[in-house]
């Protein structure tokens, strides 16, 4: 066994078992855990003031079983682990461990600003480590208000959740999974916080952790779930745009089919009608030009009857041929005319002859036609 006595606050610790072939660096790195004080702020002595150094085994310092090692913390960092120790948040928050807060020492007014912010974020995570360890839960929440040393990381690559983790604080441990605290941190020996649950029994801080992971991965199916409803109503949305586009696109390719069909249909008729414009003159010749042979042939069924009528006249004196002489001589003139001519002189000479007087006169007229 070892005693470990924190000379700054007066705490005193135990290692229940240690082998002293154990390196002071090693043994720096087990107290992180158990004194909550980072490595590279420890000063380790003992039996005098000179101060161990990491790279010697415990056994090249000839210590004793149970016999105590004094440990004292750099003295820039000192104040602010005594601060917490004693939970003074005033005099805490004075000493640089938020950047909104004004602060002024021989060290932090030589930097620029840059390096002064960041100075002041190491200050506040070395606060947030130890306090992680004492269970400071004010302290804690105020630093994670100001998101700050939430995932800090020692040079061993321990964290704030894994010291609160291996002491068993529950209320820190929910408190800095709330902020964002990773469990999937590593330390330099590949441990996480869920592995110092195991390490120190810790039990109830092993539940807290399955329960977070629990609700985490609940709460990430929701998300994919209302993601992928999200996603399948924007797809929907994106169909209903596309299948209006199309009716859209439908609708004016129809109106502009409906619109050349009735620009063709309004050419088609302005067609017919020029050609029924050009058609009418020669339909009107056509209708004359039957007229008048229908007329013709009319004419040439009257010659043709009056001829077969006078085949069975007999021949006249000479008295009714002298007499057919007062009748007025006809024309000889074009076929067409002639023979109107002749049916017109006929019907419009005789009309008013009886029957004697017409059967003289067409004997003598006869007589008169066959001997010319």
């Amino acid at each position: 066994m070892l005693n470990i006595h924190l000379r700054s606050t007066g705490e005193q610790f135990q290692i229940q078992s240690i082998h002293f072939d154990t390196k002071v660096r090693e043994l720096k790195t087990i107290l992180e855990i158990i004194c909550g004080i980072p490595a590279h702020l420890q000063l380790l002595s003992y039996l005098d003031e000179g101060n161990l150094l990491d790279s010697q085994k415990l056994k090249y310092y000839d210590p004793v079983p149970n016999c105590t090692f004094e440990l004292d913390v750099w003295y820039v960092y000192e104040p602010i682990i005594q601060a917490v120790v004693a939970n003074n948040e005033a005099k805490l928050f004075g000493l640089g461990v938020l950047p909104d807060i004004p602060f002024s020492s021989a060290i932090a007014d030589r930097l620029s600003p840059s390096d002064k912010k960041a100075y002041m974020i190491e200050r506040g995570s070395v606060a947030m480590f130890t306090a992680s360890h004492r269970e400071k839960l004010n302290i804690v929440r105020r630093l994670c208000d100001q998101d700050i040393g939430i995932n800090y990381q020692t040079a061993a690559g321990r964290t704030p959740l894994m010291v609160a983790t291996a002491r068993g604080s529950l209320r820190v441990m929910e408190l800095l999974l709330l902020h964002g605290a990773r469990l999937d941190i590593k330390d330099a020996f590949g441990q996480t916080a869920e592995s110092f649950s195991v390490i120190f029994n810790q039990k109830q801080s092993r539940r807290t952790i399955i329960q977070y992971n629990w609700k985490r991965r609940n709460e990430q199916s929701m998300i994919c779930e209302r993601e992928t409803k999200n996603s399948m109503s924007r797809q929907i949305s994106v169909h209903d745009k596309a299948l209006e586009e199309a009716n859209r696109k439908r609708e004016a390719r129809l109106a502009s089919l409906a619109d050349q069909r009735m620009k063709r249909q309004e050419k088609m008729n302005s067609q017919q009608t020029r050609l029924r414009k050009r058609k009418s003159p020669q339909t009107q010749g056509n209708k004359l030009r039957s007229a008048v042979r229908f007329e013709d042939e009319d004419n040439e069924q009257d010659s043709d009857h009056f001829g077969k009528a006078l085949e069975h006249i007999p021949t006249t004196n000479s008295s009714l041929v002298q007499a057919s002489s007062s009748v007025p001589p006809i024309t000889q003139q074009s076929a067409v005319p002639t023979q109107k001519l002749f049916a017109h002189q006929f019907y419009d000479v005789y009309a008013d002859m009886t029957d004697d007087e017409w059967t003289k006169v067409r004997n003598a007229f006869v007589s008169q036609y066959f001997l010319e």
